[in-house]
């Protein structure tokens, strides 16, 4: 009786394999006579998201726990004449139109500031709102404090959940934003006060604009104040606008940190107009690294590889004409004309990641046409006002100096999708 089940179980599993050969495969979209049409879909209005003035924590001597104040005005610097605007404590700027880039909007804002424990320069370029996003510049040890700017540009709540790296866990935390409230958070609970901390912030569908204030303080004196944009992981590109003070004390200061699941090994080459030096890290999965950079004074070009993605960001020490610093984050080439509003008198970063030299027009109070060799930077003295860069291939940073402090302003790409798309139709 068992041998006969068997030759019948065999023969079924033999039948269903010989059926499943000769099931017909399915048909290409062209022998099911689909018709492959193309439609363009208009994009999204352009937005940009600028945080505004500075917040206090803890009031003026900082002893009022729980008090959370924004102090002095930030001054907003717009392209876009037909941008529309509404500030809720940060400026939001929004513009419909089909050709999008930084000729439609383009934004920043800075603001010198001069308090007991919050002094400097801050700046910023005002990137359109993300669902996602890093921040790698945290810093919540003695003298240093880590402030996180939330805004919901939209018409409806959101939660927006926040996921911060520290030395021996991972903290996590929710923050609910009403339709178009802007919040701002002390991170100095979640991150445990710890000196250095990667934090990850997602939403639950909706962008968000999402900055880091920074600040710190020596004794009784403020030693600087900074405003940082979010950055994403990417497995190769440079870093641009590094410009080292002839008389700085403090080597820039590279952060690395591995979002993946397997250890990353990353290729680092800071070019400079005498020489390059190639650094290469390790980077381990799920941590946060530092890496001081012996650079000589003048302008640096970061450029860097990696097997996996990864976030880099880079920091900049100044003592003269006022103690201040900066992060610099790795931003794309711009492959067509940038457009924006110069703050004031400042220095133009002109960089050229690429293996060929490339030729740019700078229009401002006055035009000028400039070459950039491969691989290398030029500093172009820009007056405040109008200014356009014409070309393409290249990296734009400016670089503010005054006797409030120092800031950098990383311009990048505007545009939303909206493309041709294709579309069968069966």
């Amino acid at each position: 009786m068992k041998l006969g089940l068997r030759i019948l179980g065999y023969l079924a599993l033999v039948g269903l394999g010989f059926a499943l050969v000769q099931v017909p495969k399915p048909l290409a979209p062209k022998e099911l006579g689909a018709i492959e049409a193309t439609a363009s879909v208009d994009p999204m209005p352009l937005s940009a998201y600028c945080p505004g003035p500075l917040a206090e924590i803890g009031g003026e001597q900082g002893t009022d726990l729980g008090a959370i104040e924004r102090v002095g005005k930030a001054t907003f610097n717009l392209w876009g004449a037909d941008a529309q605007t509404q500030e809720n404590g940060g400026l939001l700027v929004s513009v419909e139109g089909k050709e999008q880039s930084t000729k439609l909007l383009s934004a920043n804002q800075t603001q010198a500031i001069s308090r007991e424990r919050l002094s400097g320069l801050a700046a910023t370029y005002c990137p359109m709102p993300q669902v996602s996003g890093y921040f790698i510049v945290g810093d919540s040890g003695p003298g240093s404090e880590s402030v996180l700017h939330l805004a919901n540009p939209n018409n409806v709540d959101l939660m927006v959940d926040l996921e911060l790296v520290l030395e021996s866990e991972v903290a996590t935390d929710r923050i609910s934003l009403a339709a178009g409230e802007h919040k701002i958070v002390s991170l100095v609970a979640l991150s445990s006060a710890e000196s250095s901390f990667a934090l990850r912030y997602q939403t639950s569908g909706l962008p968000v604009a999402a900055f880091m204030q920074l600040r710190e303080v020596s004794g009784l004196s403020a030693t600087g104040v900074a405003l940082v944009p979010p950055t994403k992981p990417v497995s190769q590109g440079a870093i641009a606008g590094l410009l080292v003070a002839e008389n700085a004390i403090k080597s820039p200061m590279l952060r690395v940190f591995n979002p993946g699941l397997e250890d990353v090994e990353l290729n680092l080459q800071a070019i400079n107009p005498e020489d390059f030096e190639l650094t290469r890290i390790r980077v381990p999965a799920g941590v946060l690294l530092e890496q001081s950079l012996n650079l000589p004074a003048g302008v640096s070009l970061i450029s860097f590889e990696a097997d996996s993605e990864l976030v880099l960001s880079l920091r900049n020490d100044l003592i003269s004409p006022k103690v201040d610093f900066e992060w610099l984050l790795p931003t794309p080439a711009f492959e067509r004309d940038l457009y924006l509003q110069a703050p004031g008198s400042t220095a133009l970063l002109i960089s050229n990641p690429g293996l060929d030299p490339i030729a740019v027009v700078i229009e401002s109070t006055t035009n000028q046409a400039v070459s950039v060799p491969a691989r290398s930077s030029l500093v172009v003295p820009v007056e405040r006002g109008p200014l356009q860069i014409a070309g393409s291939g290249f990296m734009a940073s400016l670089h503010v100096l005054s006797n409030a402090g120092y800031a950098v302003i990383q311009p990048t790409e505007m545009r939303n999708i909206g493309e041709s798309i294709r579309v069968l139709v069966r």
